[in-house]
């Protein structure tokens, strides 16, 4: 079963531009079981991405987004 999450603070929005004319953004969340994931999601709210793996530390987290960034900087969703 599936454990439920609930989003804590967000990190700050990617740069890039999705057909729907709004940012994509990675956005870091705190499960309930305390440890952290990200997603990425276009400016209208869909998700695209999800990280496989949860963090024990919200930086390692926050580390794994940028680099998501970084790649999808100038991609299109």
């Amino acid at each position: 079963m599936a454990t439920a999450t609930r989003r804590t603070a967000k990190v700050d929005r990617a740069a890039t531009k999705a057909p729907s004319g709004g940012a994509l953004r990675v956005e870091v969340y705190q499960e309930n079981s305390g440890r952290h994931s990200w997603h990425l999601t276009t400016g209208d709210g869909r998700n695209l991405a999800r990280s496989c793996e949860s963090f024990a530390l919200r930086g390692d987290a926050e580390r794994e987004a940028g680099q998501i960034r970084r790649f999808t900087a100038g991609a299109e969703a």
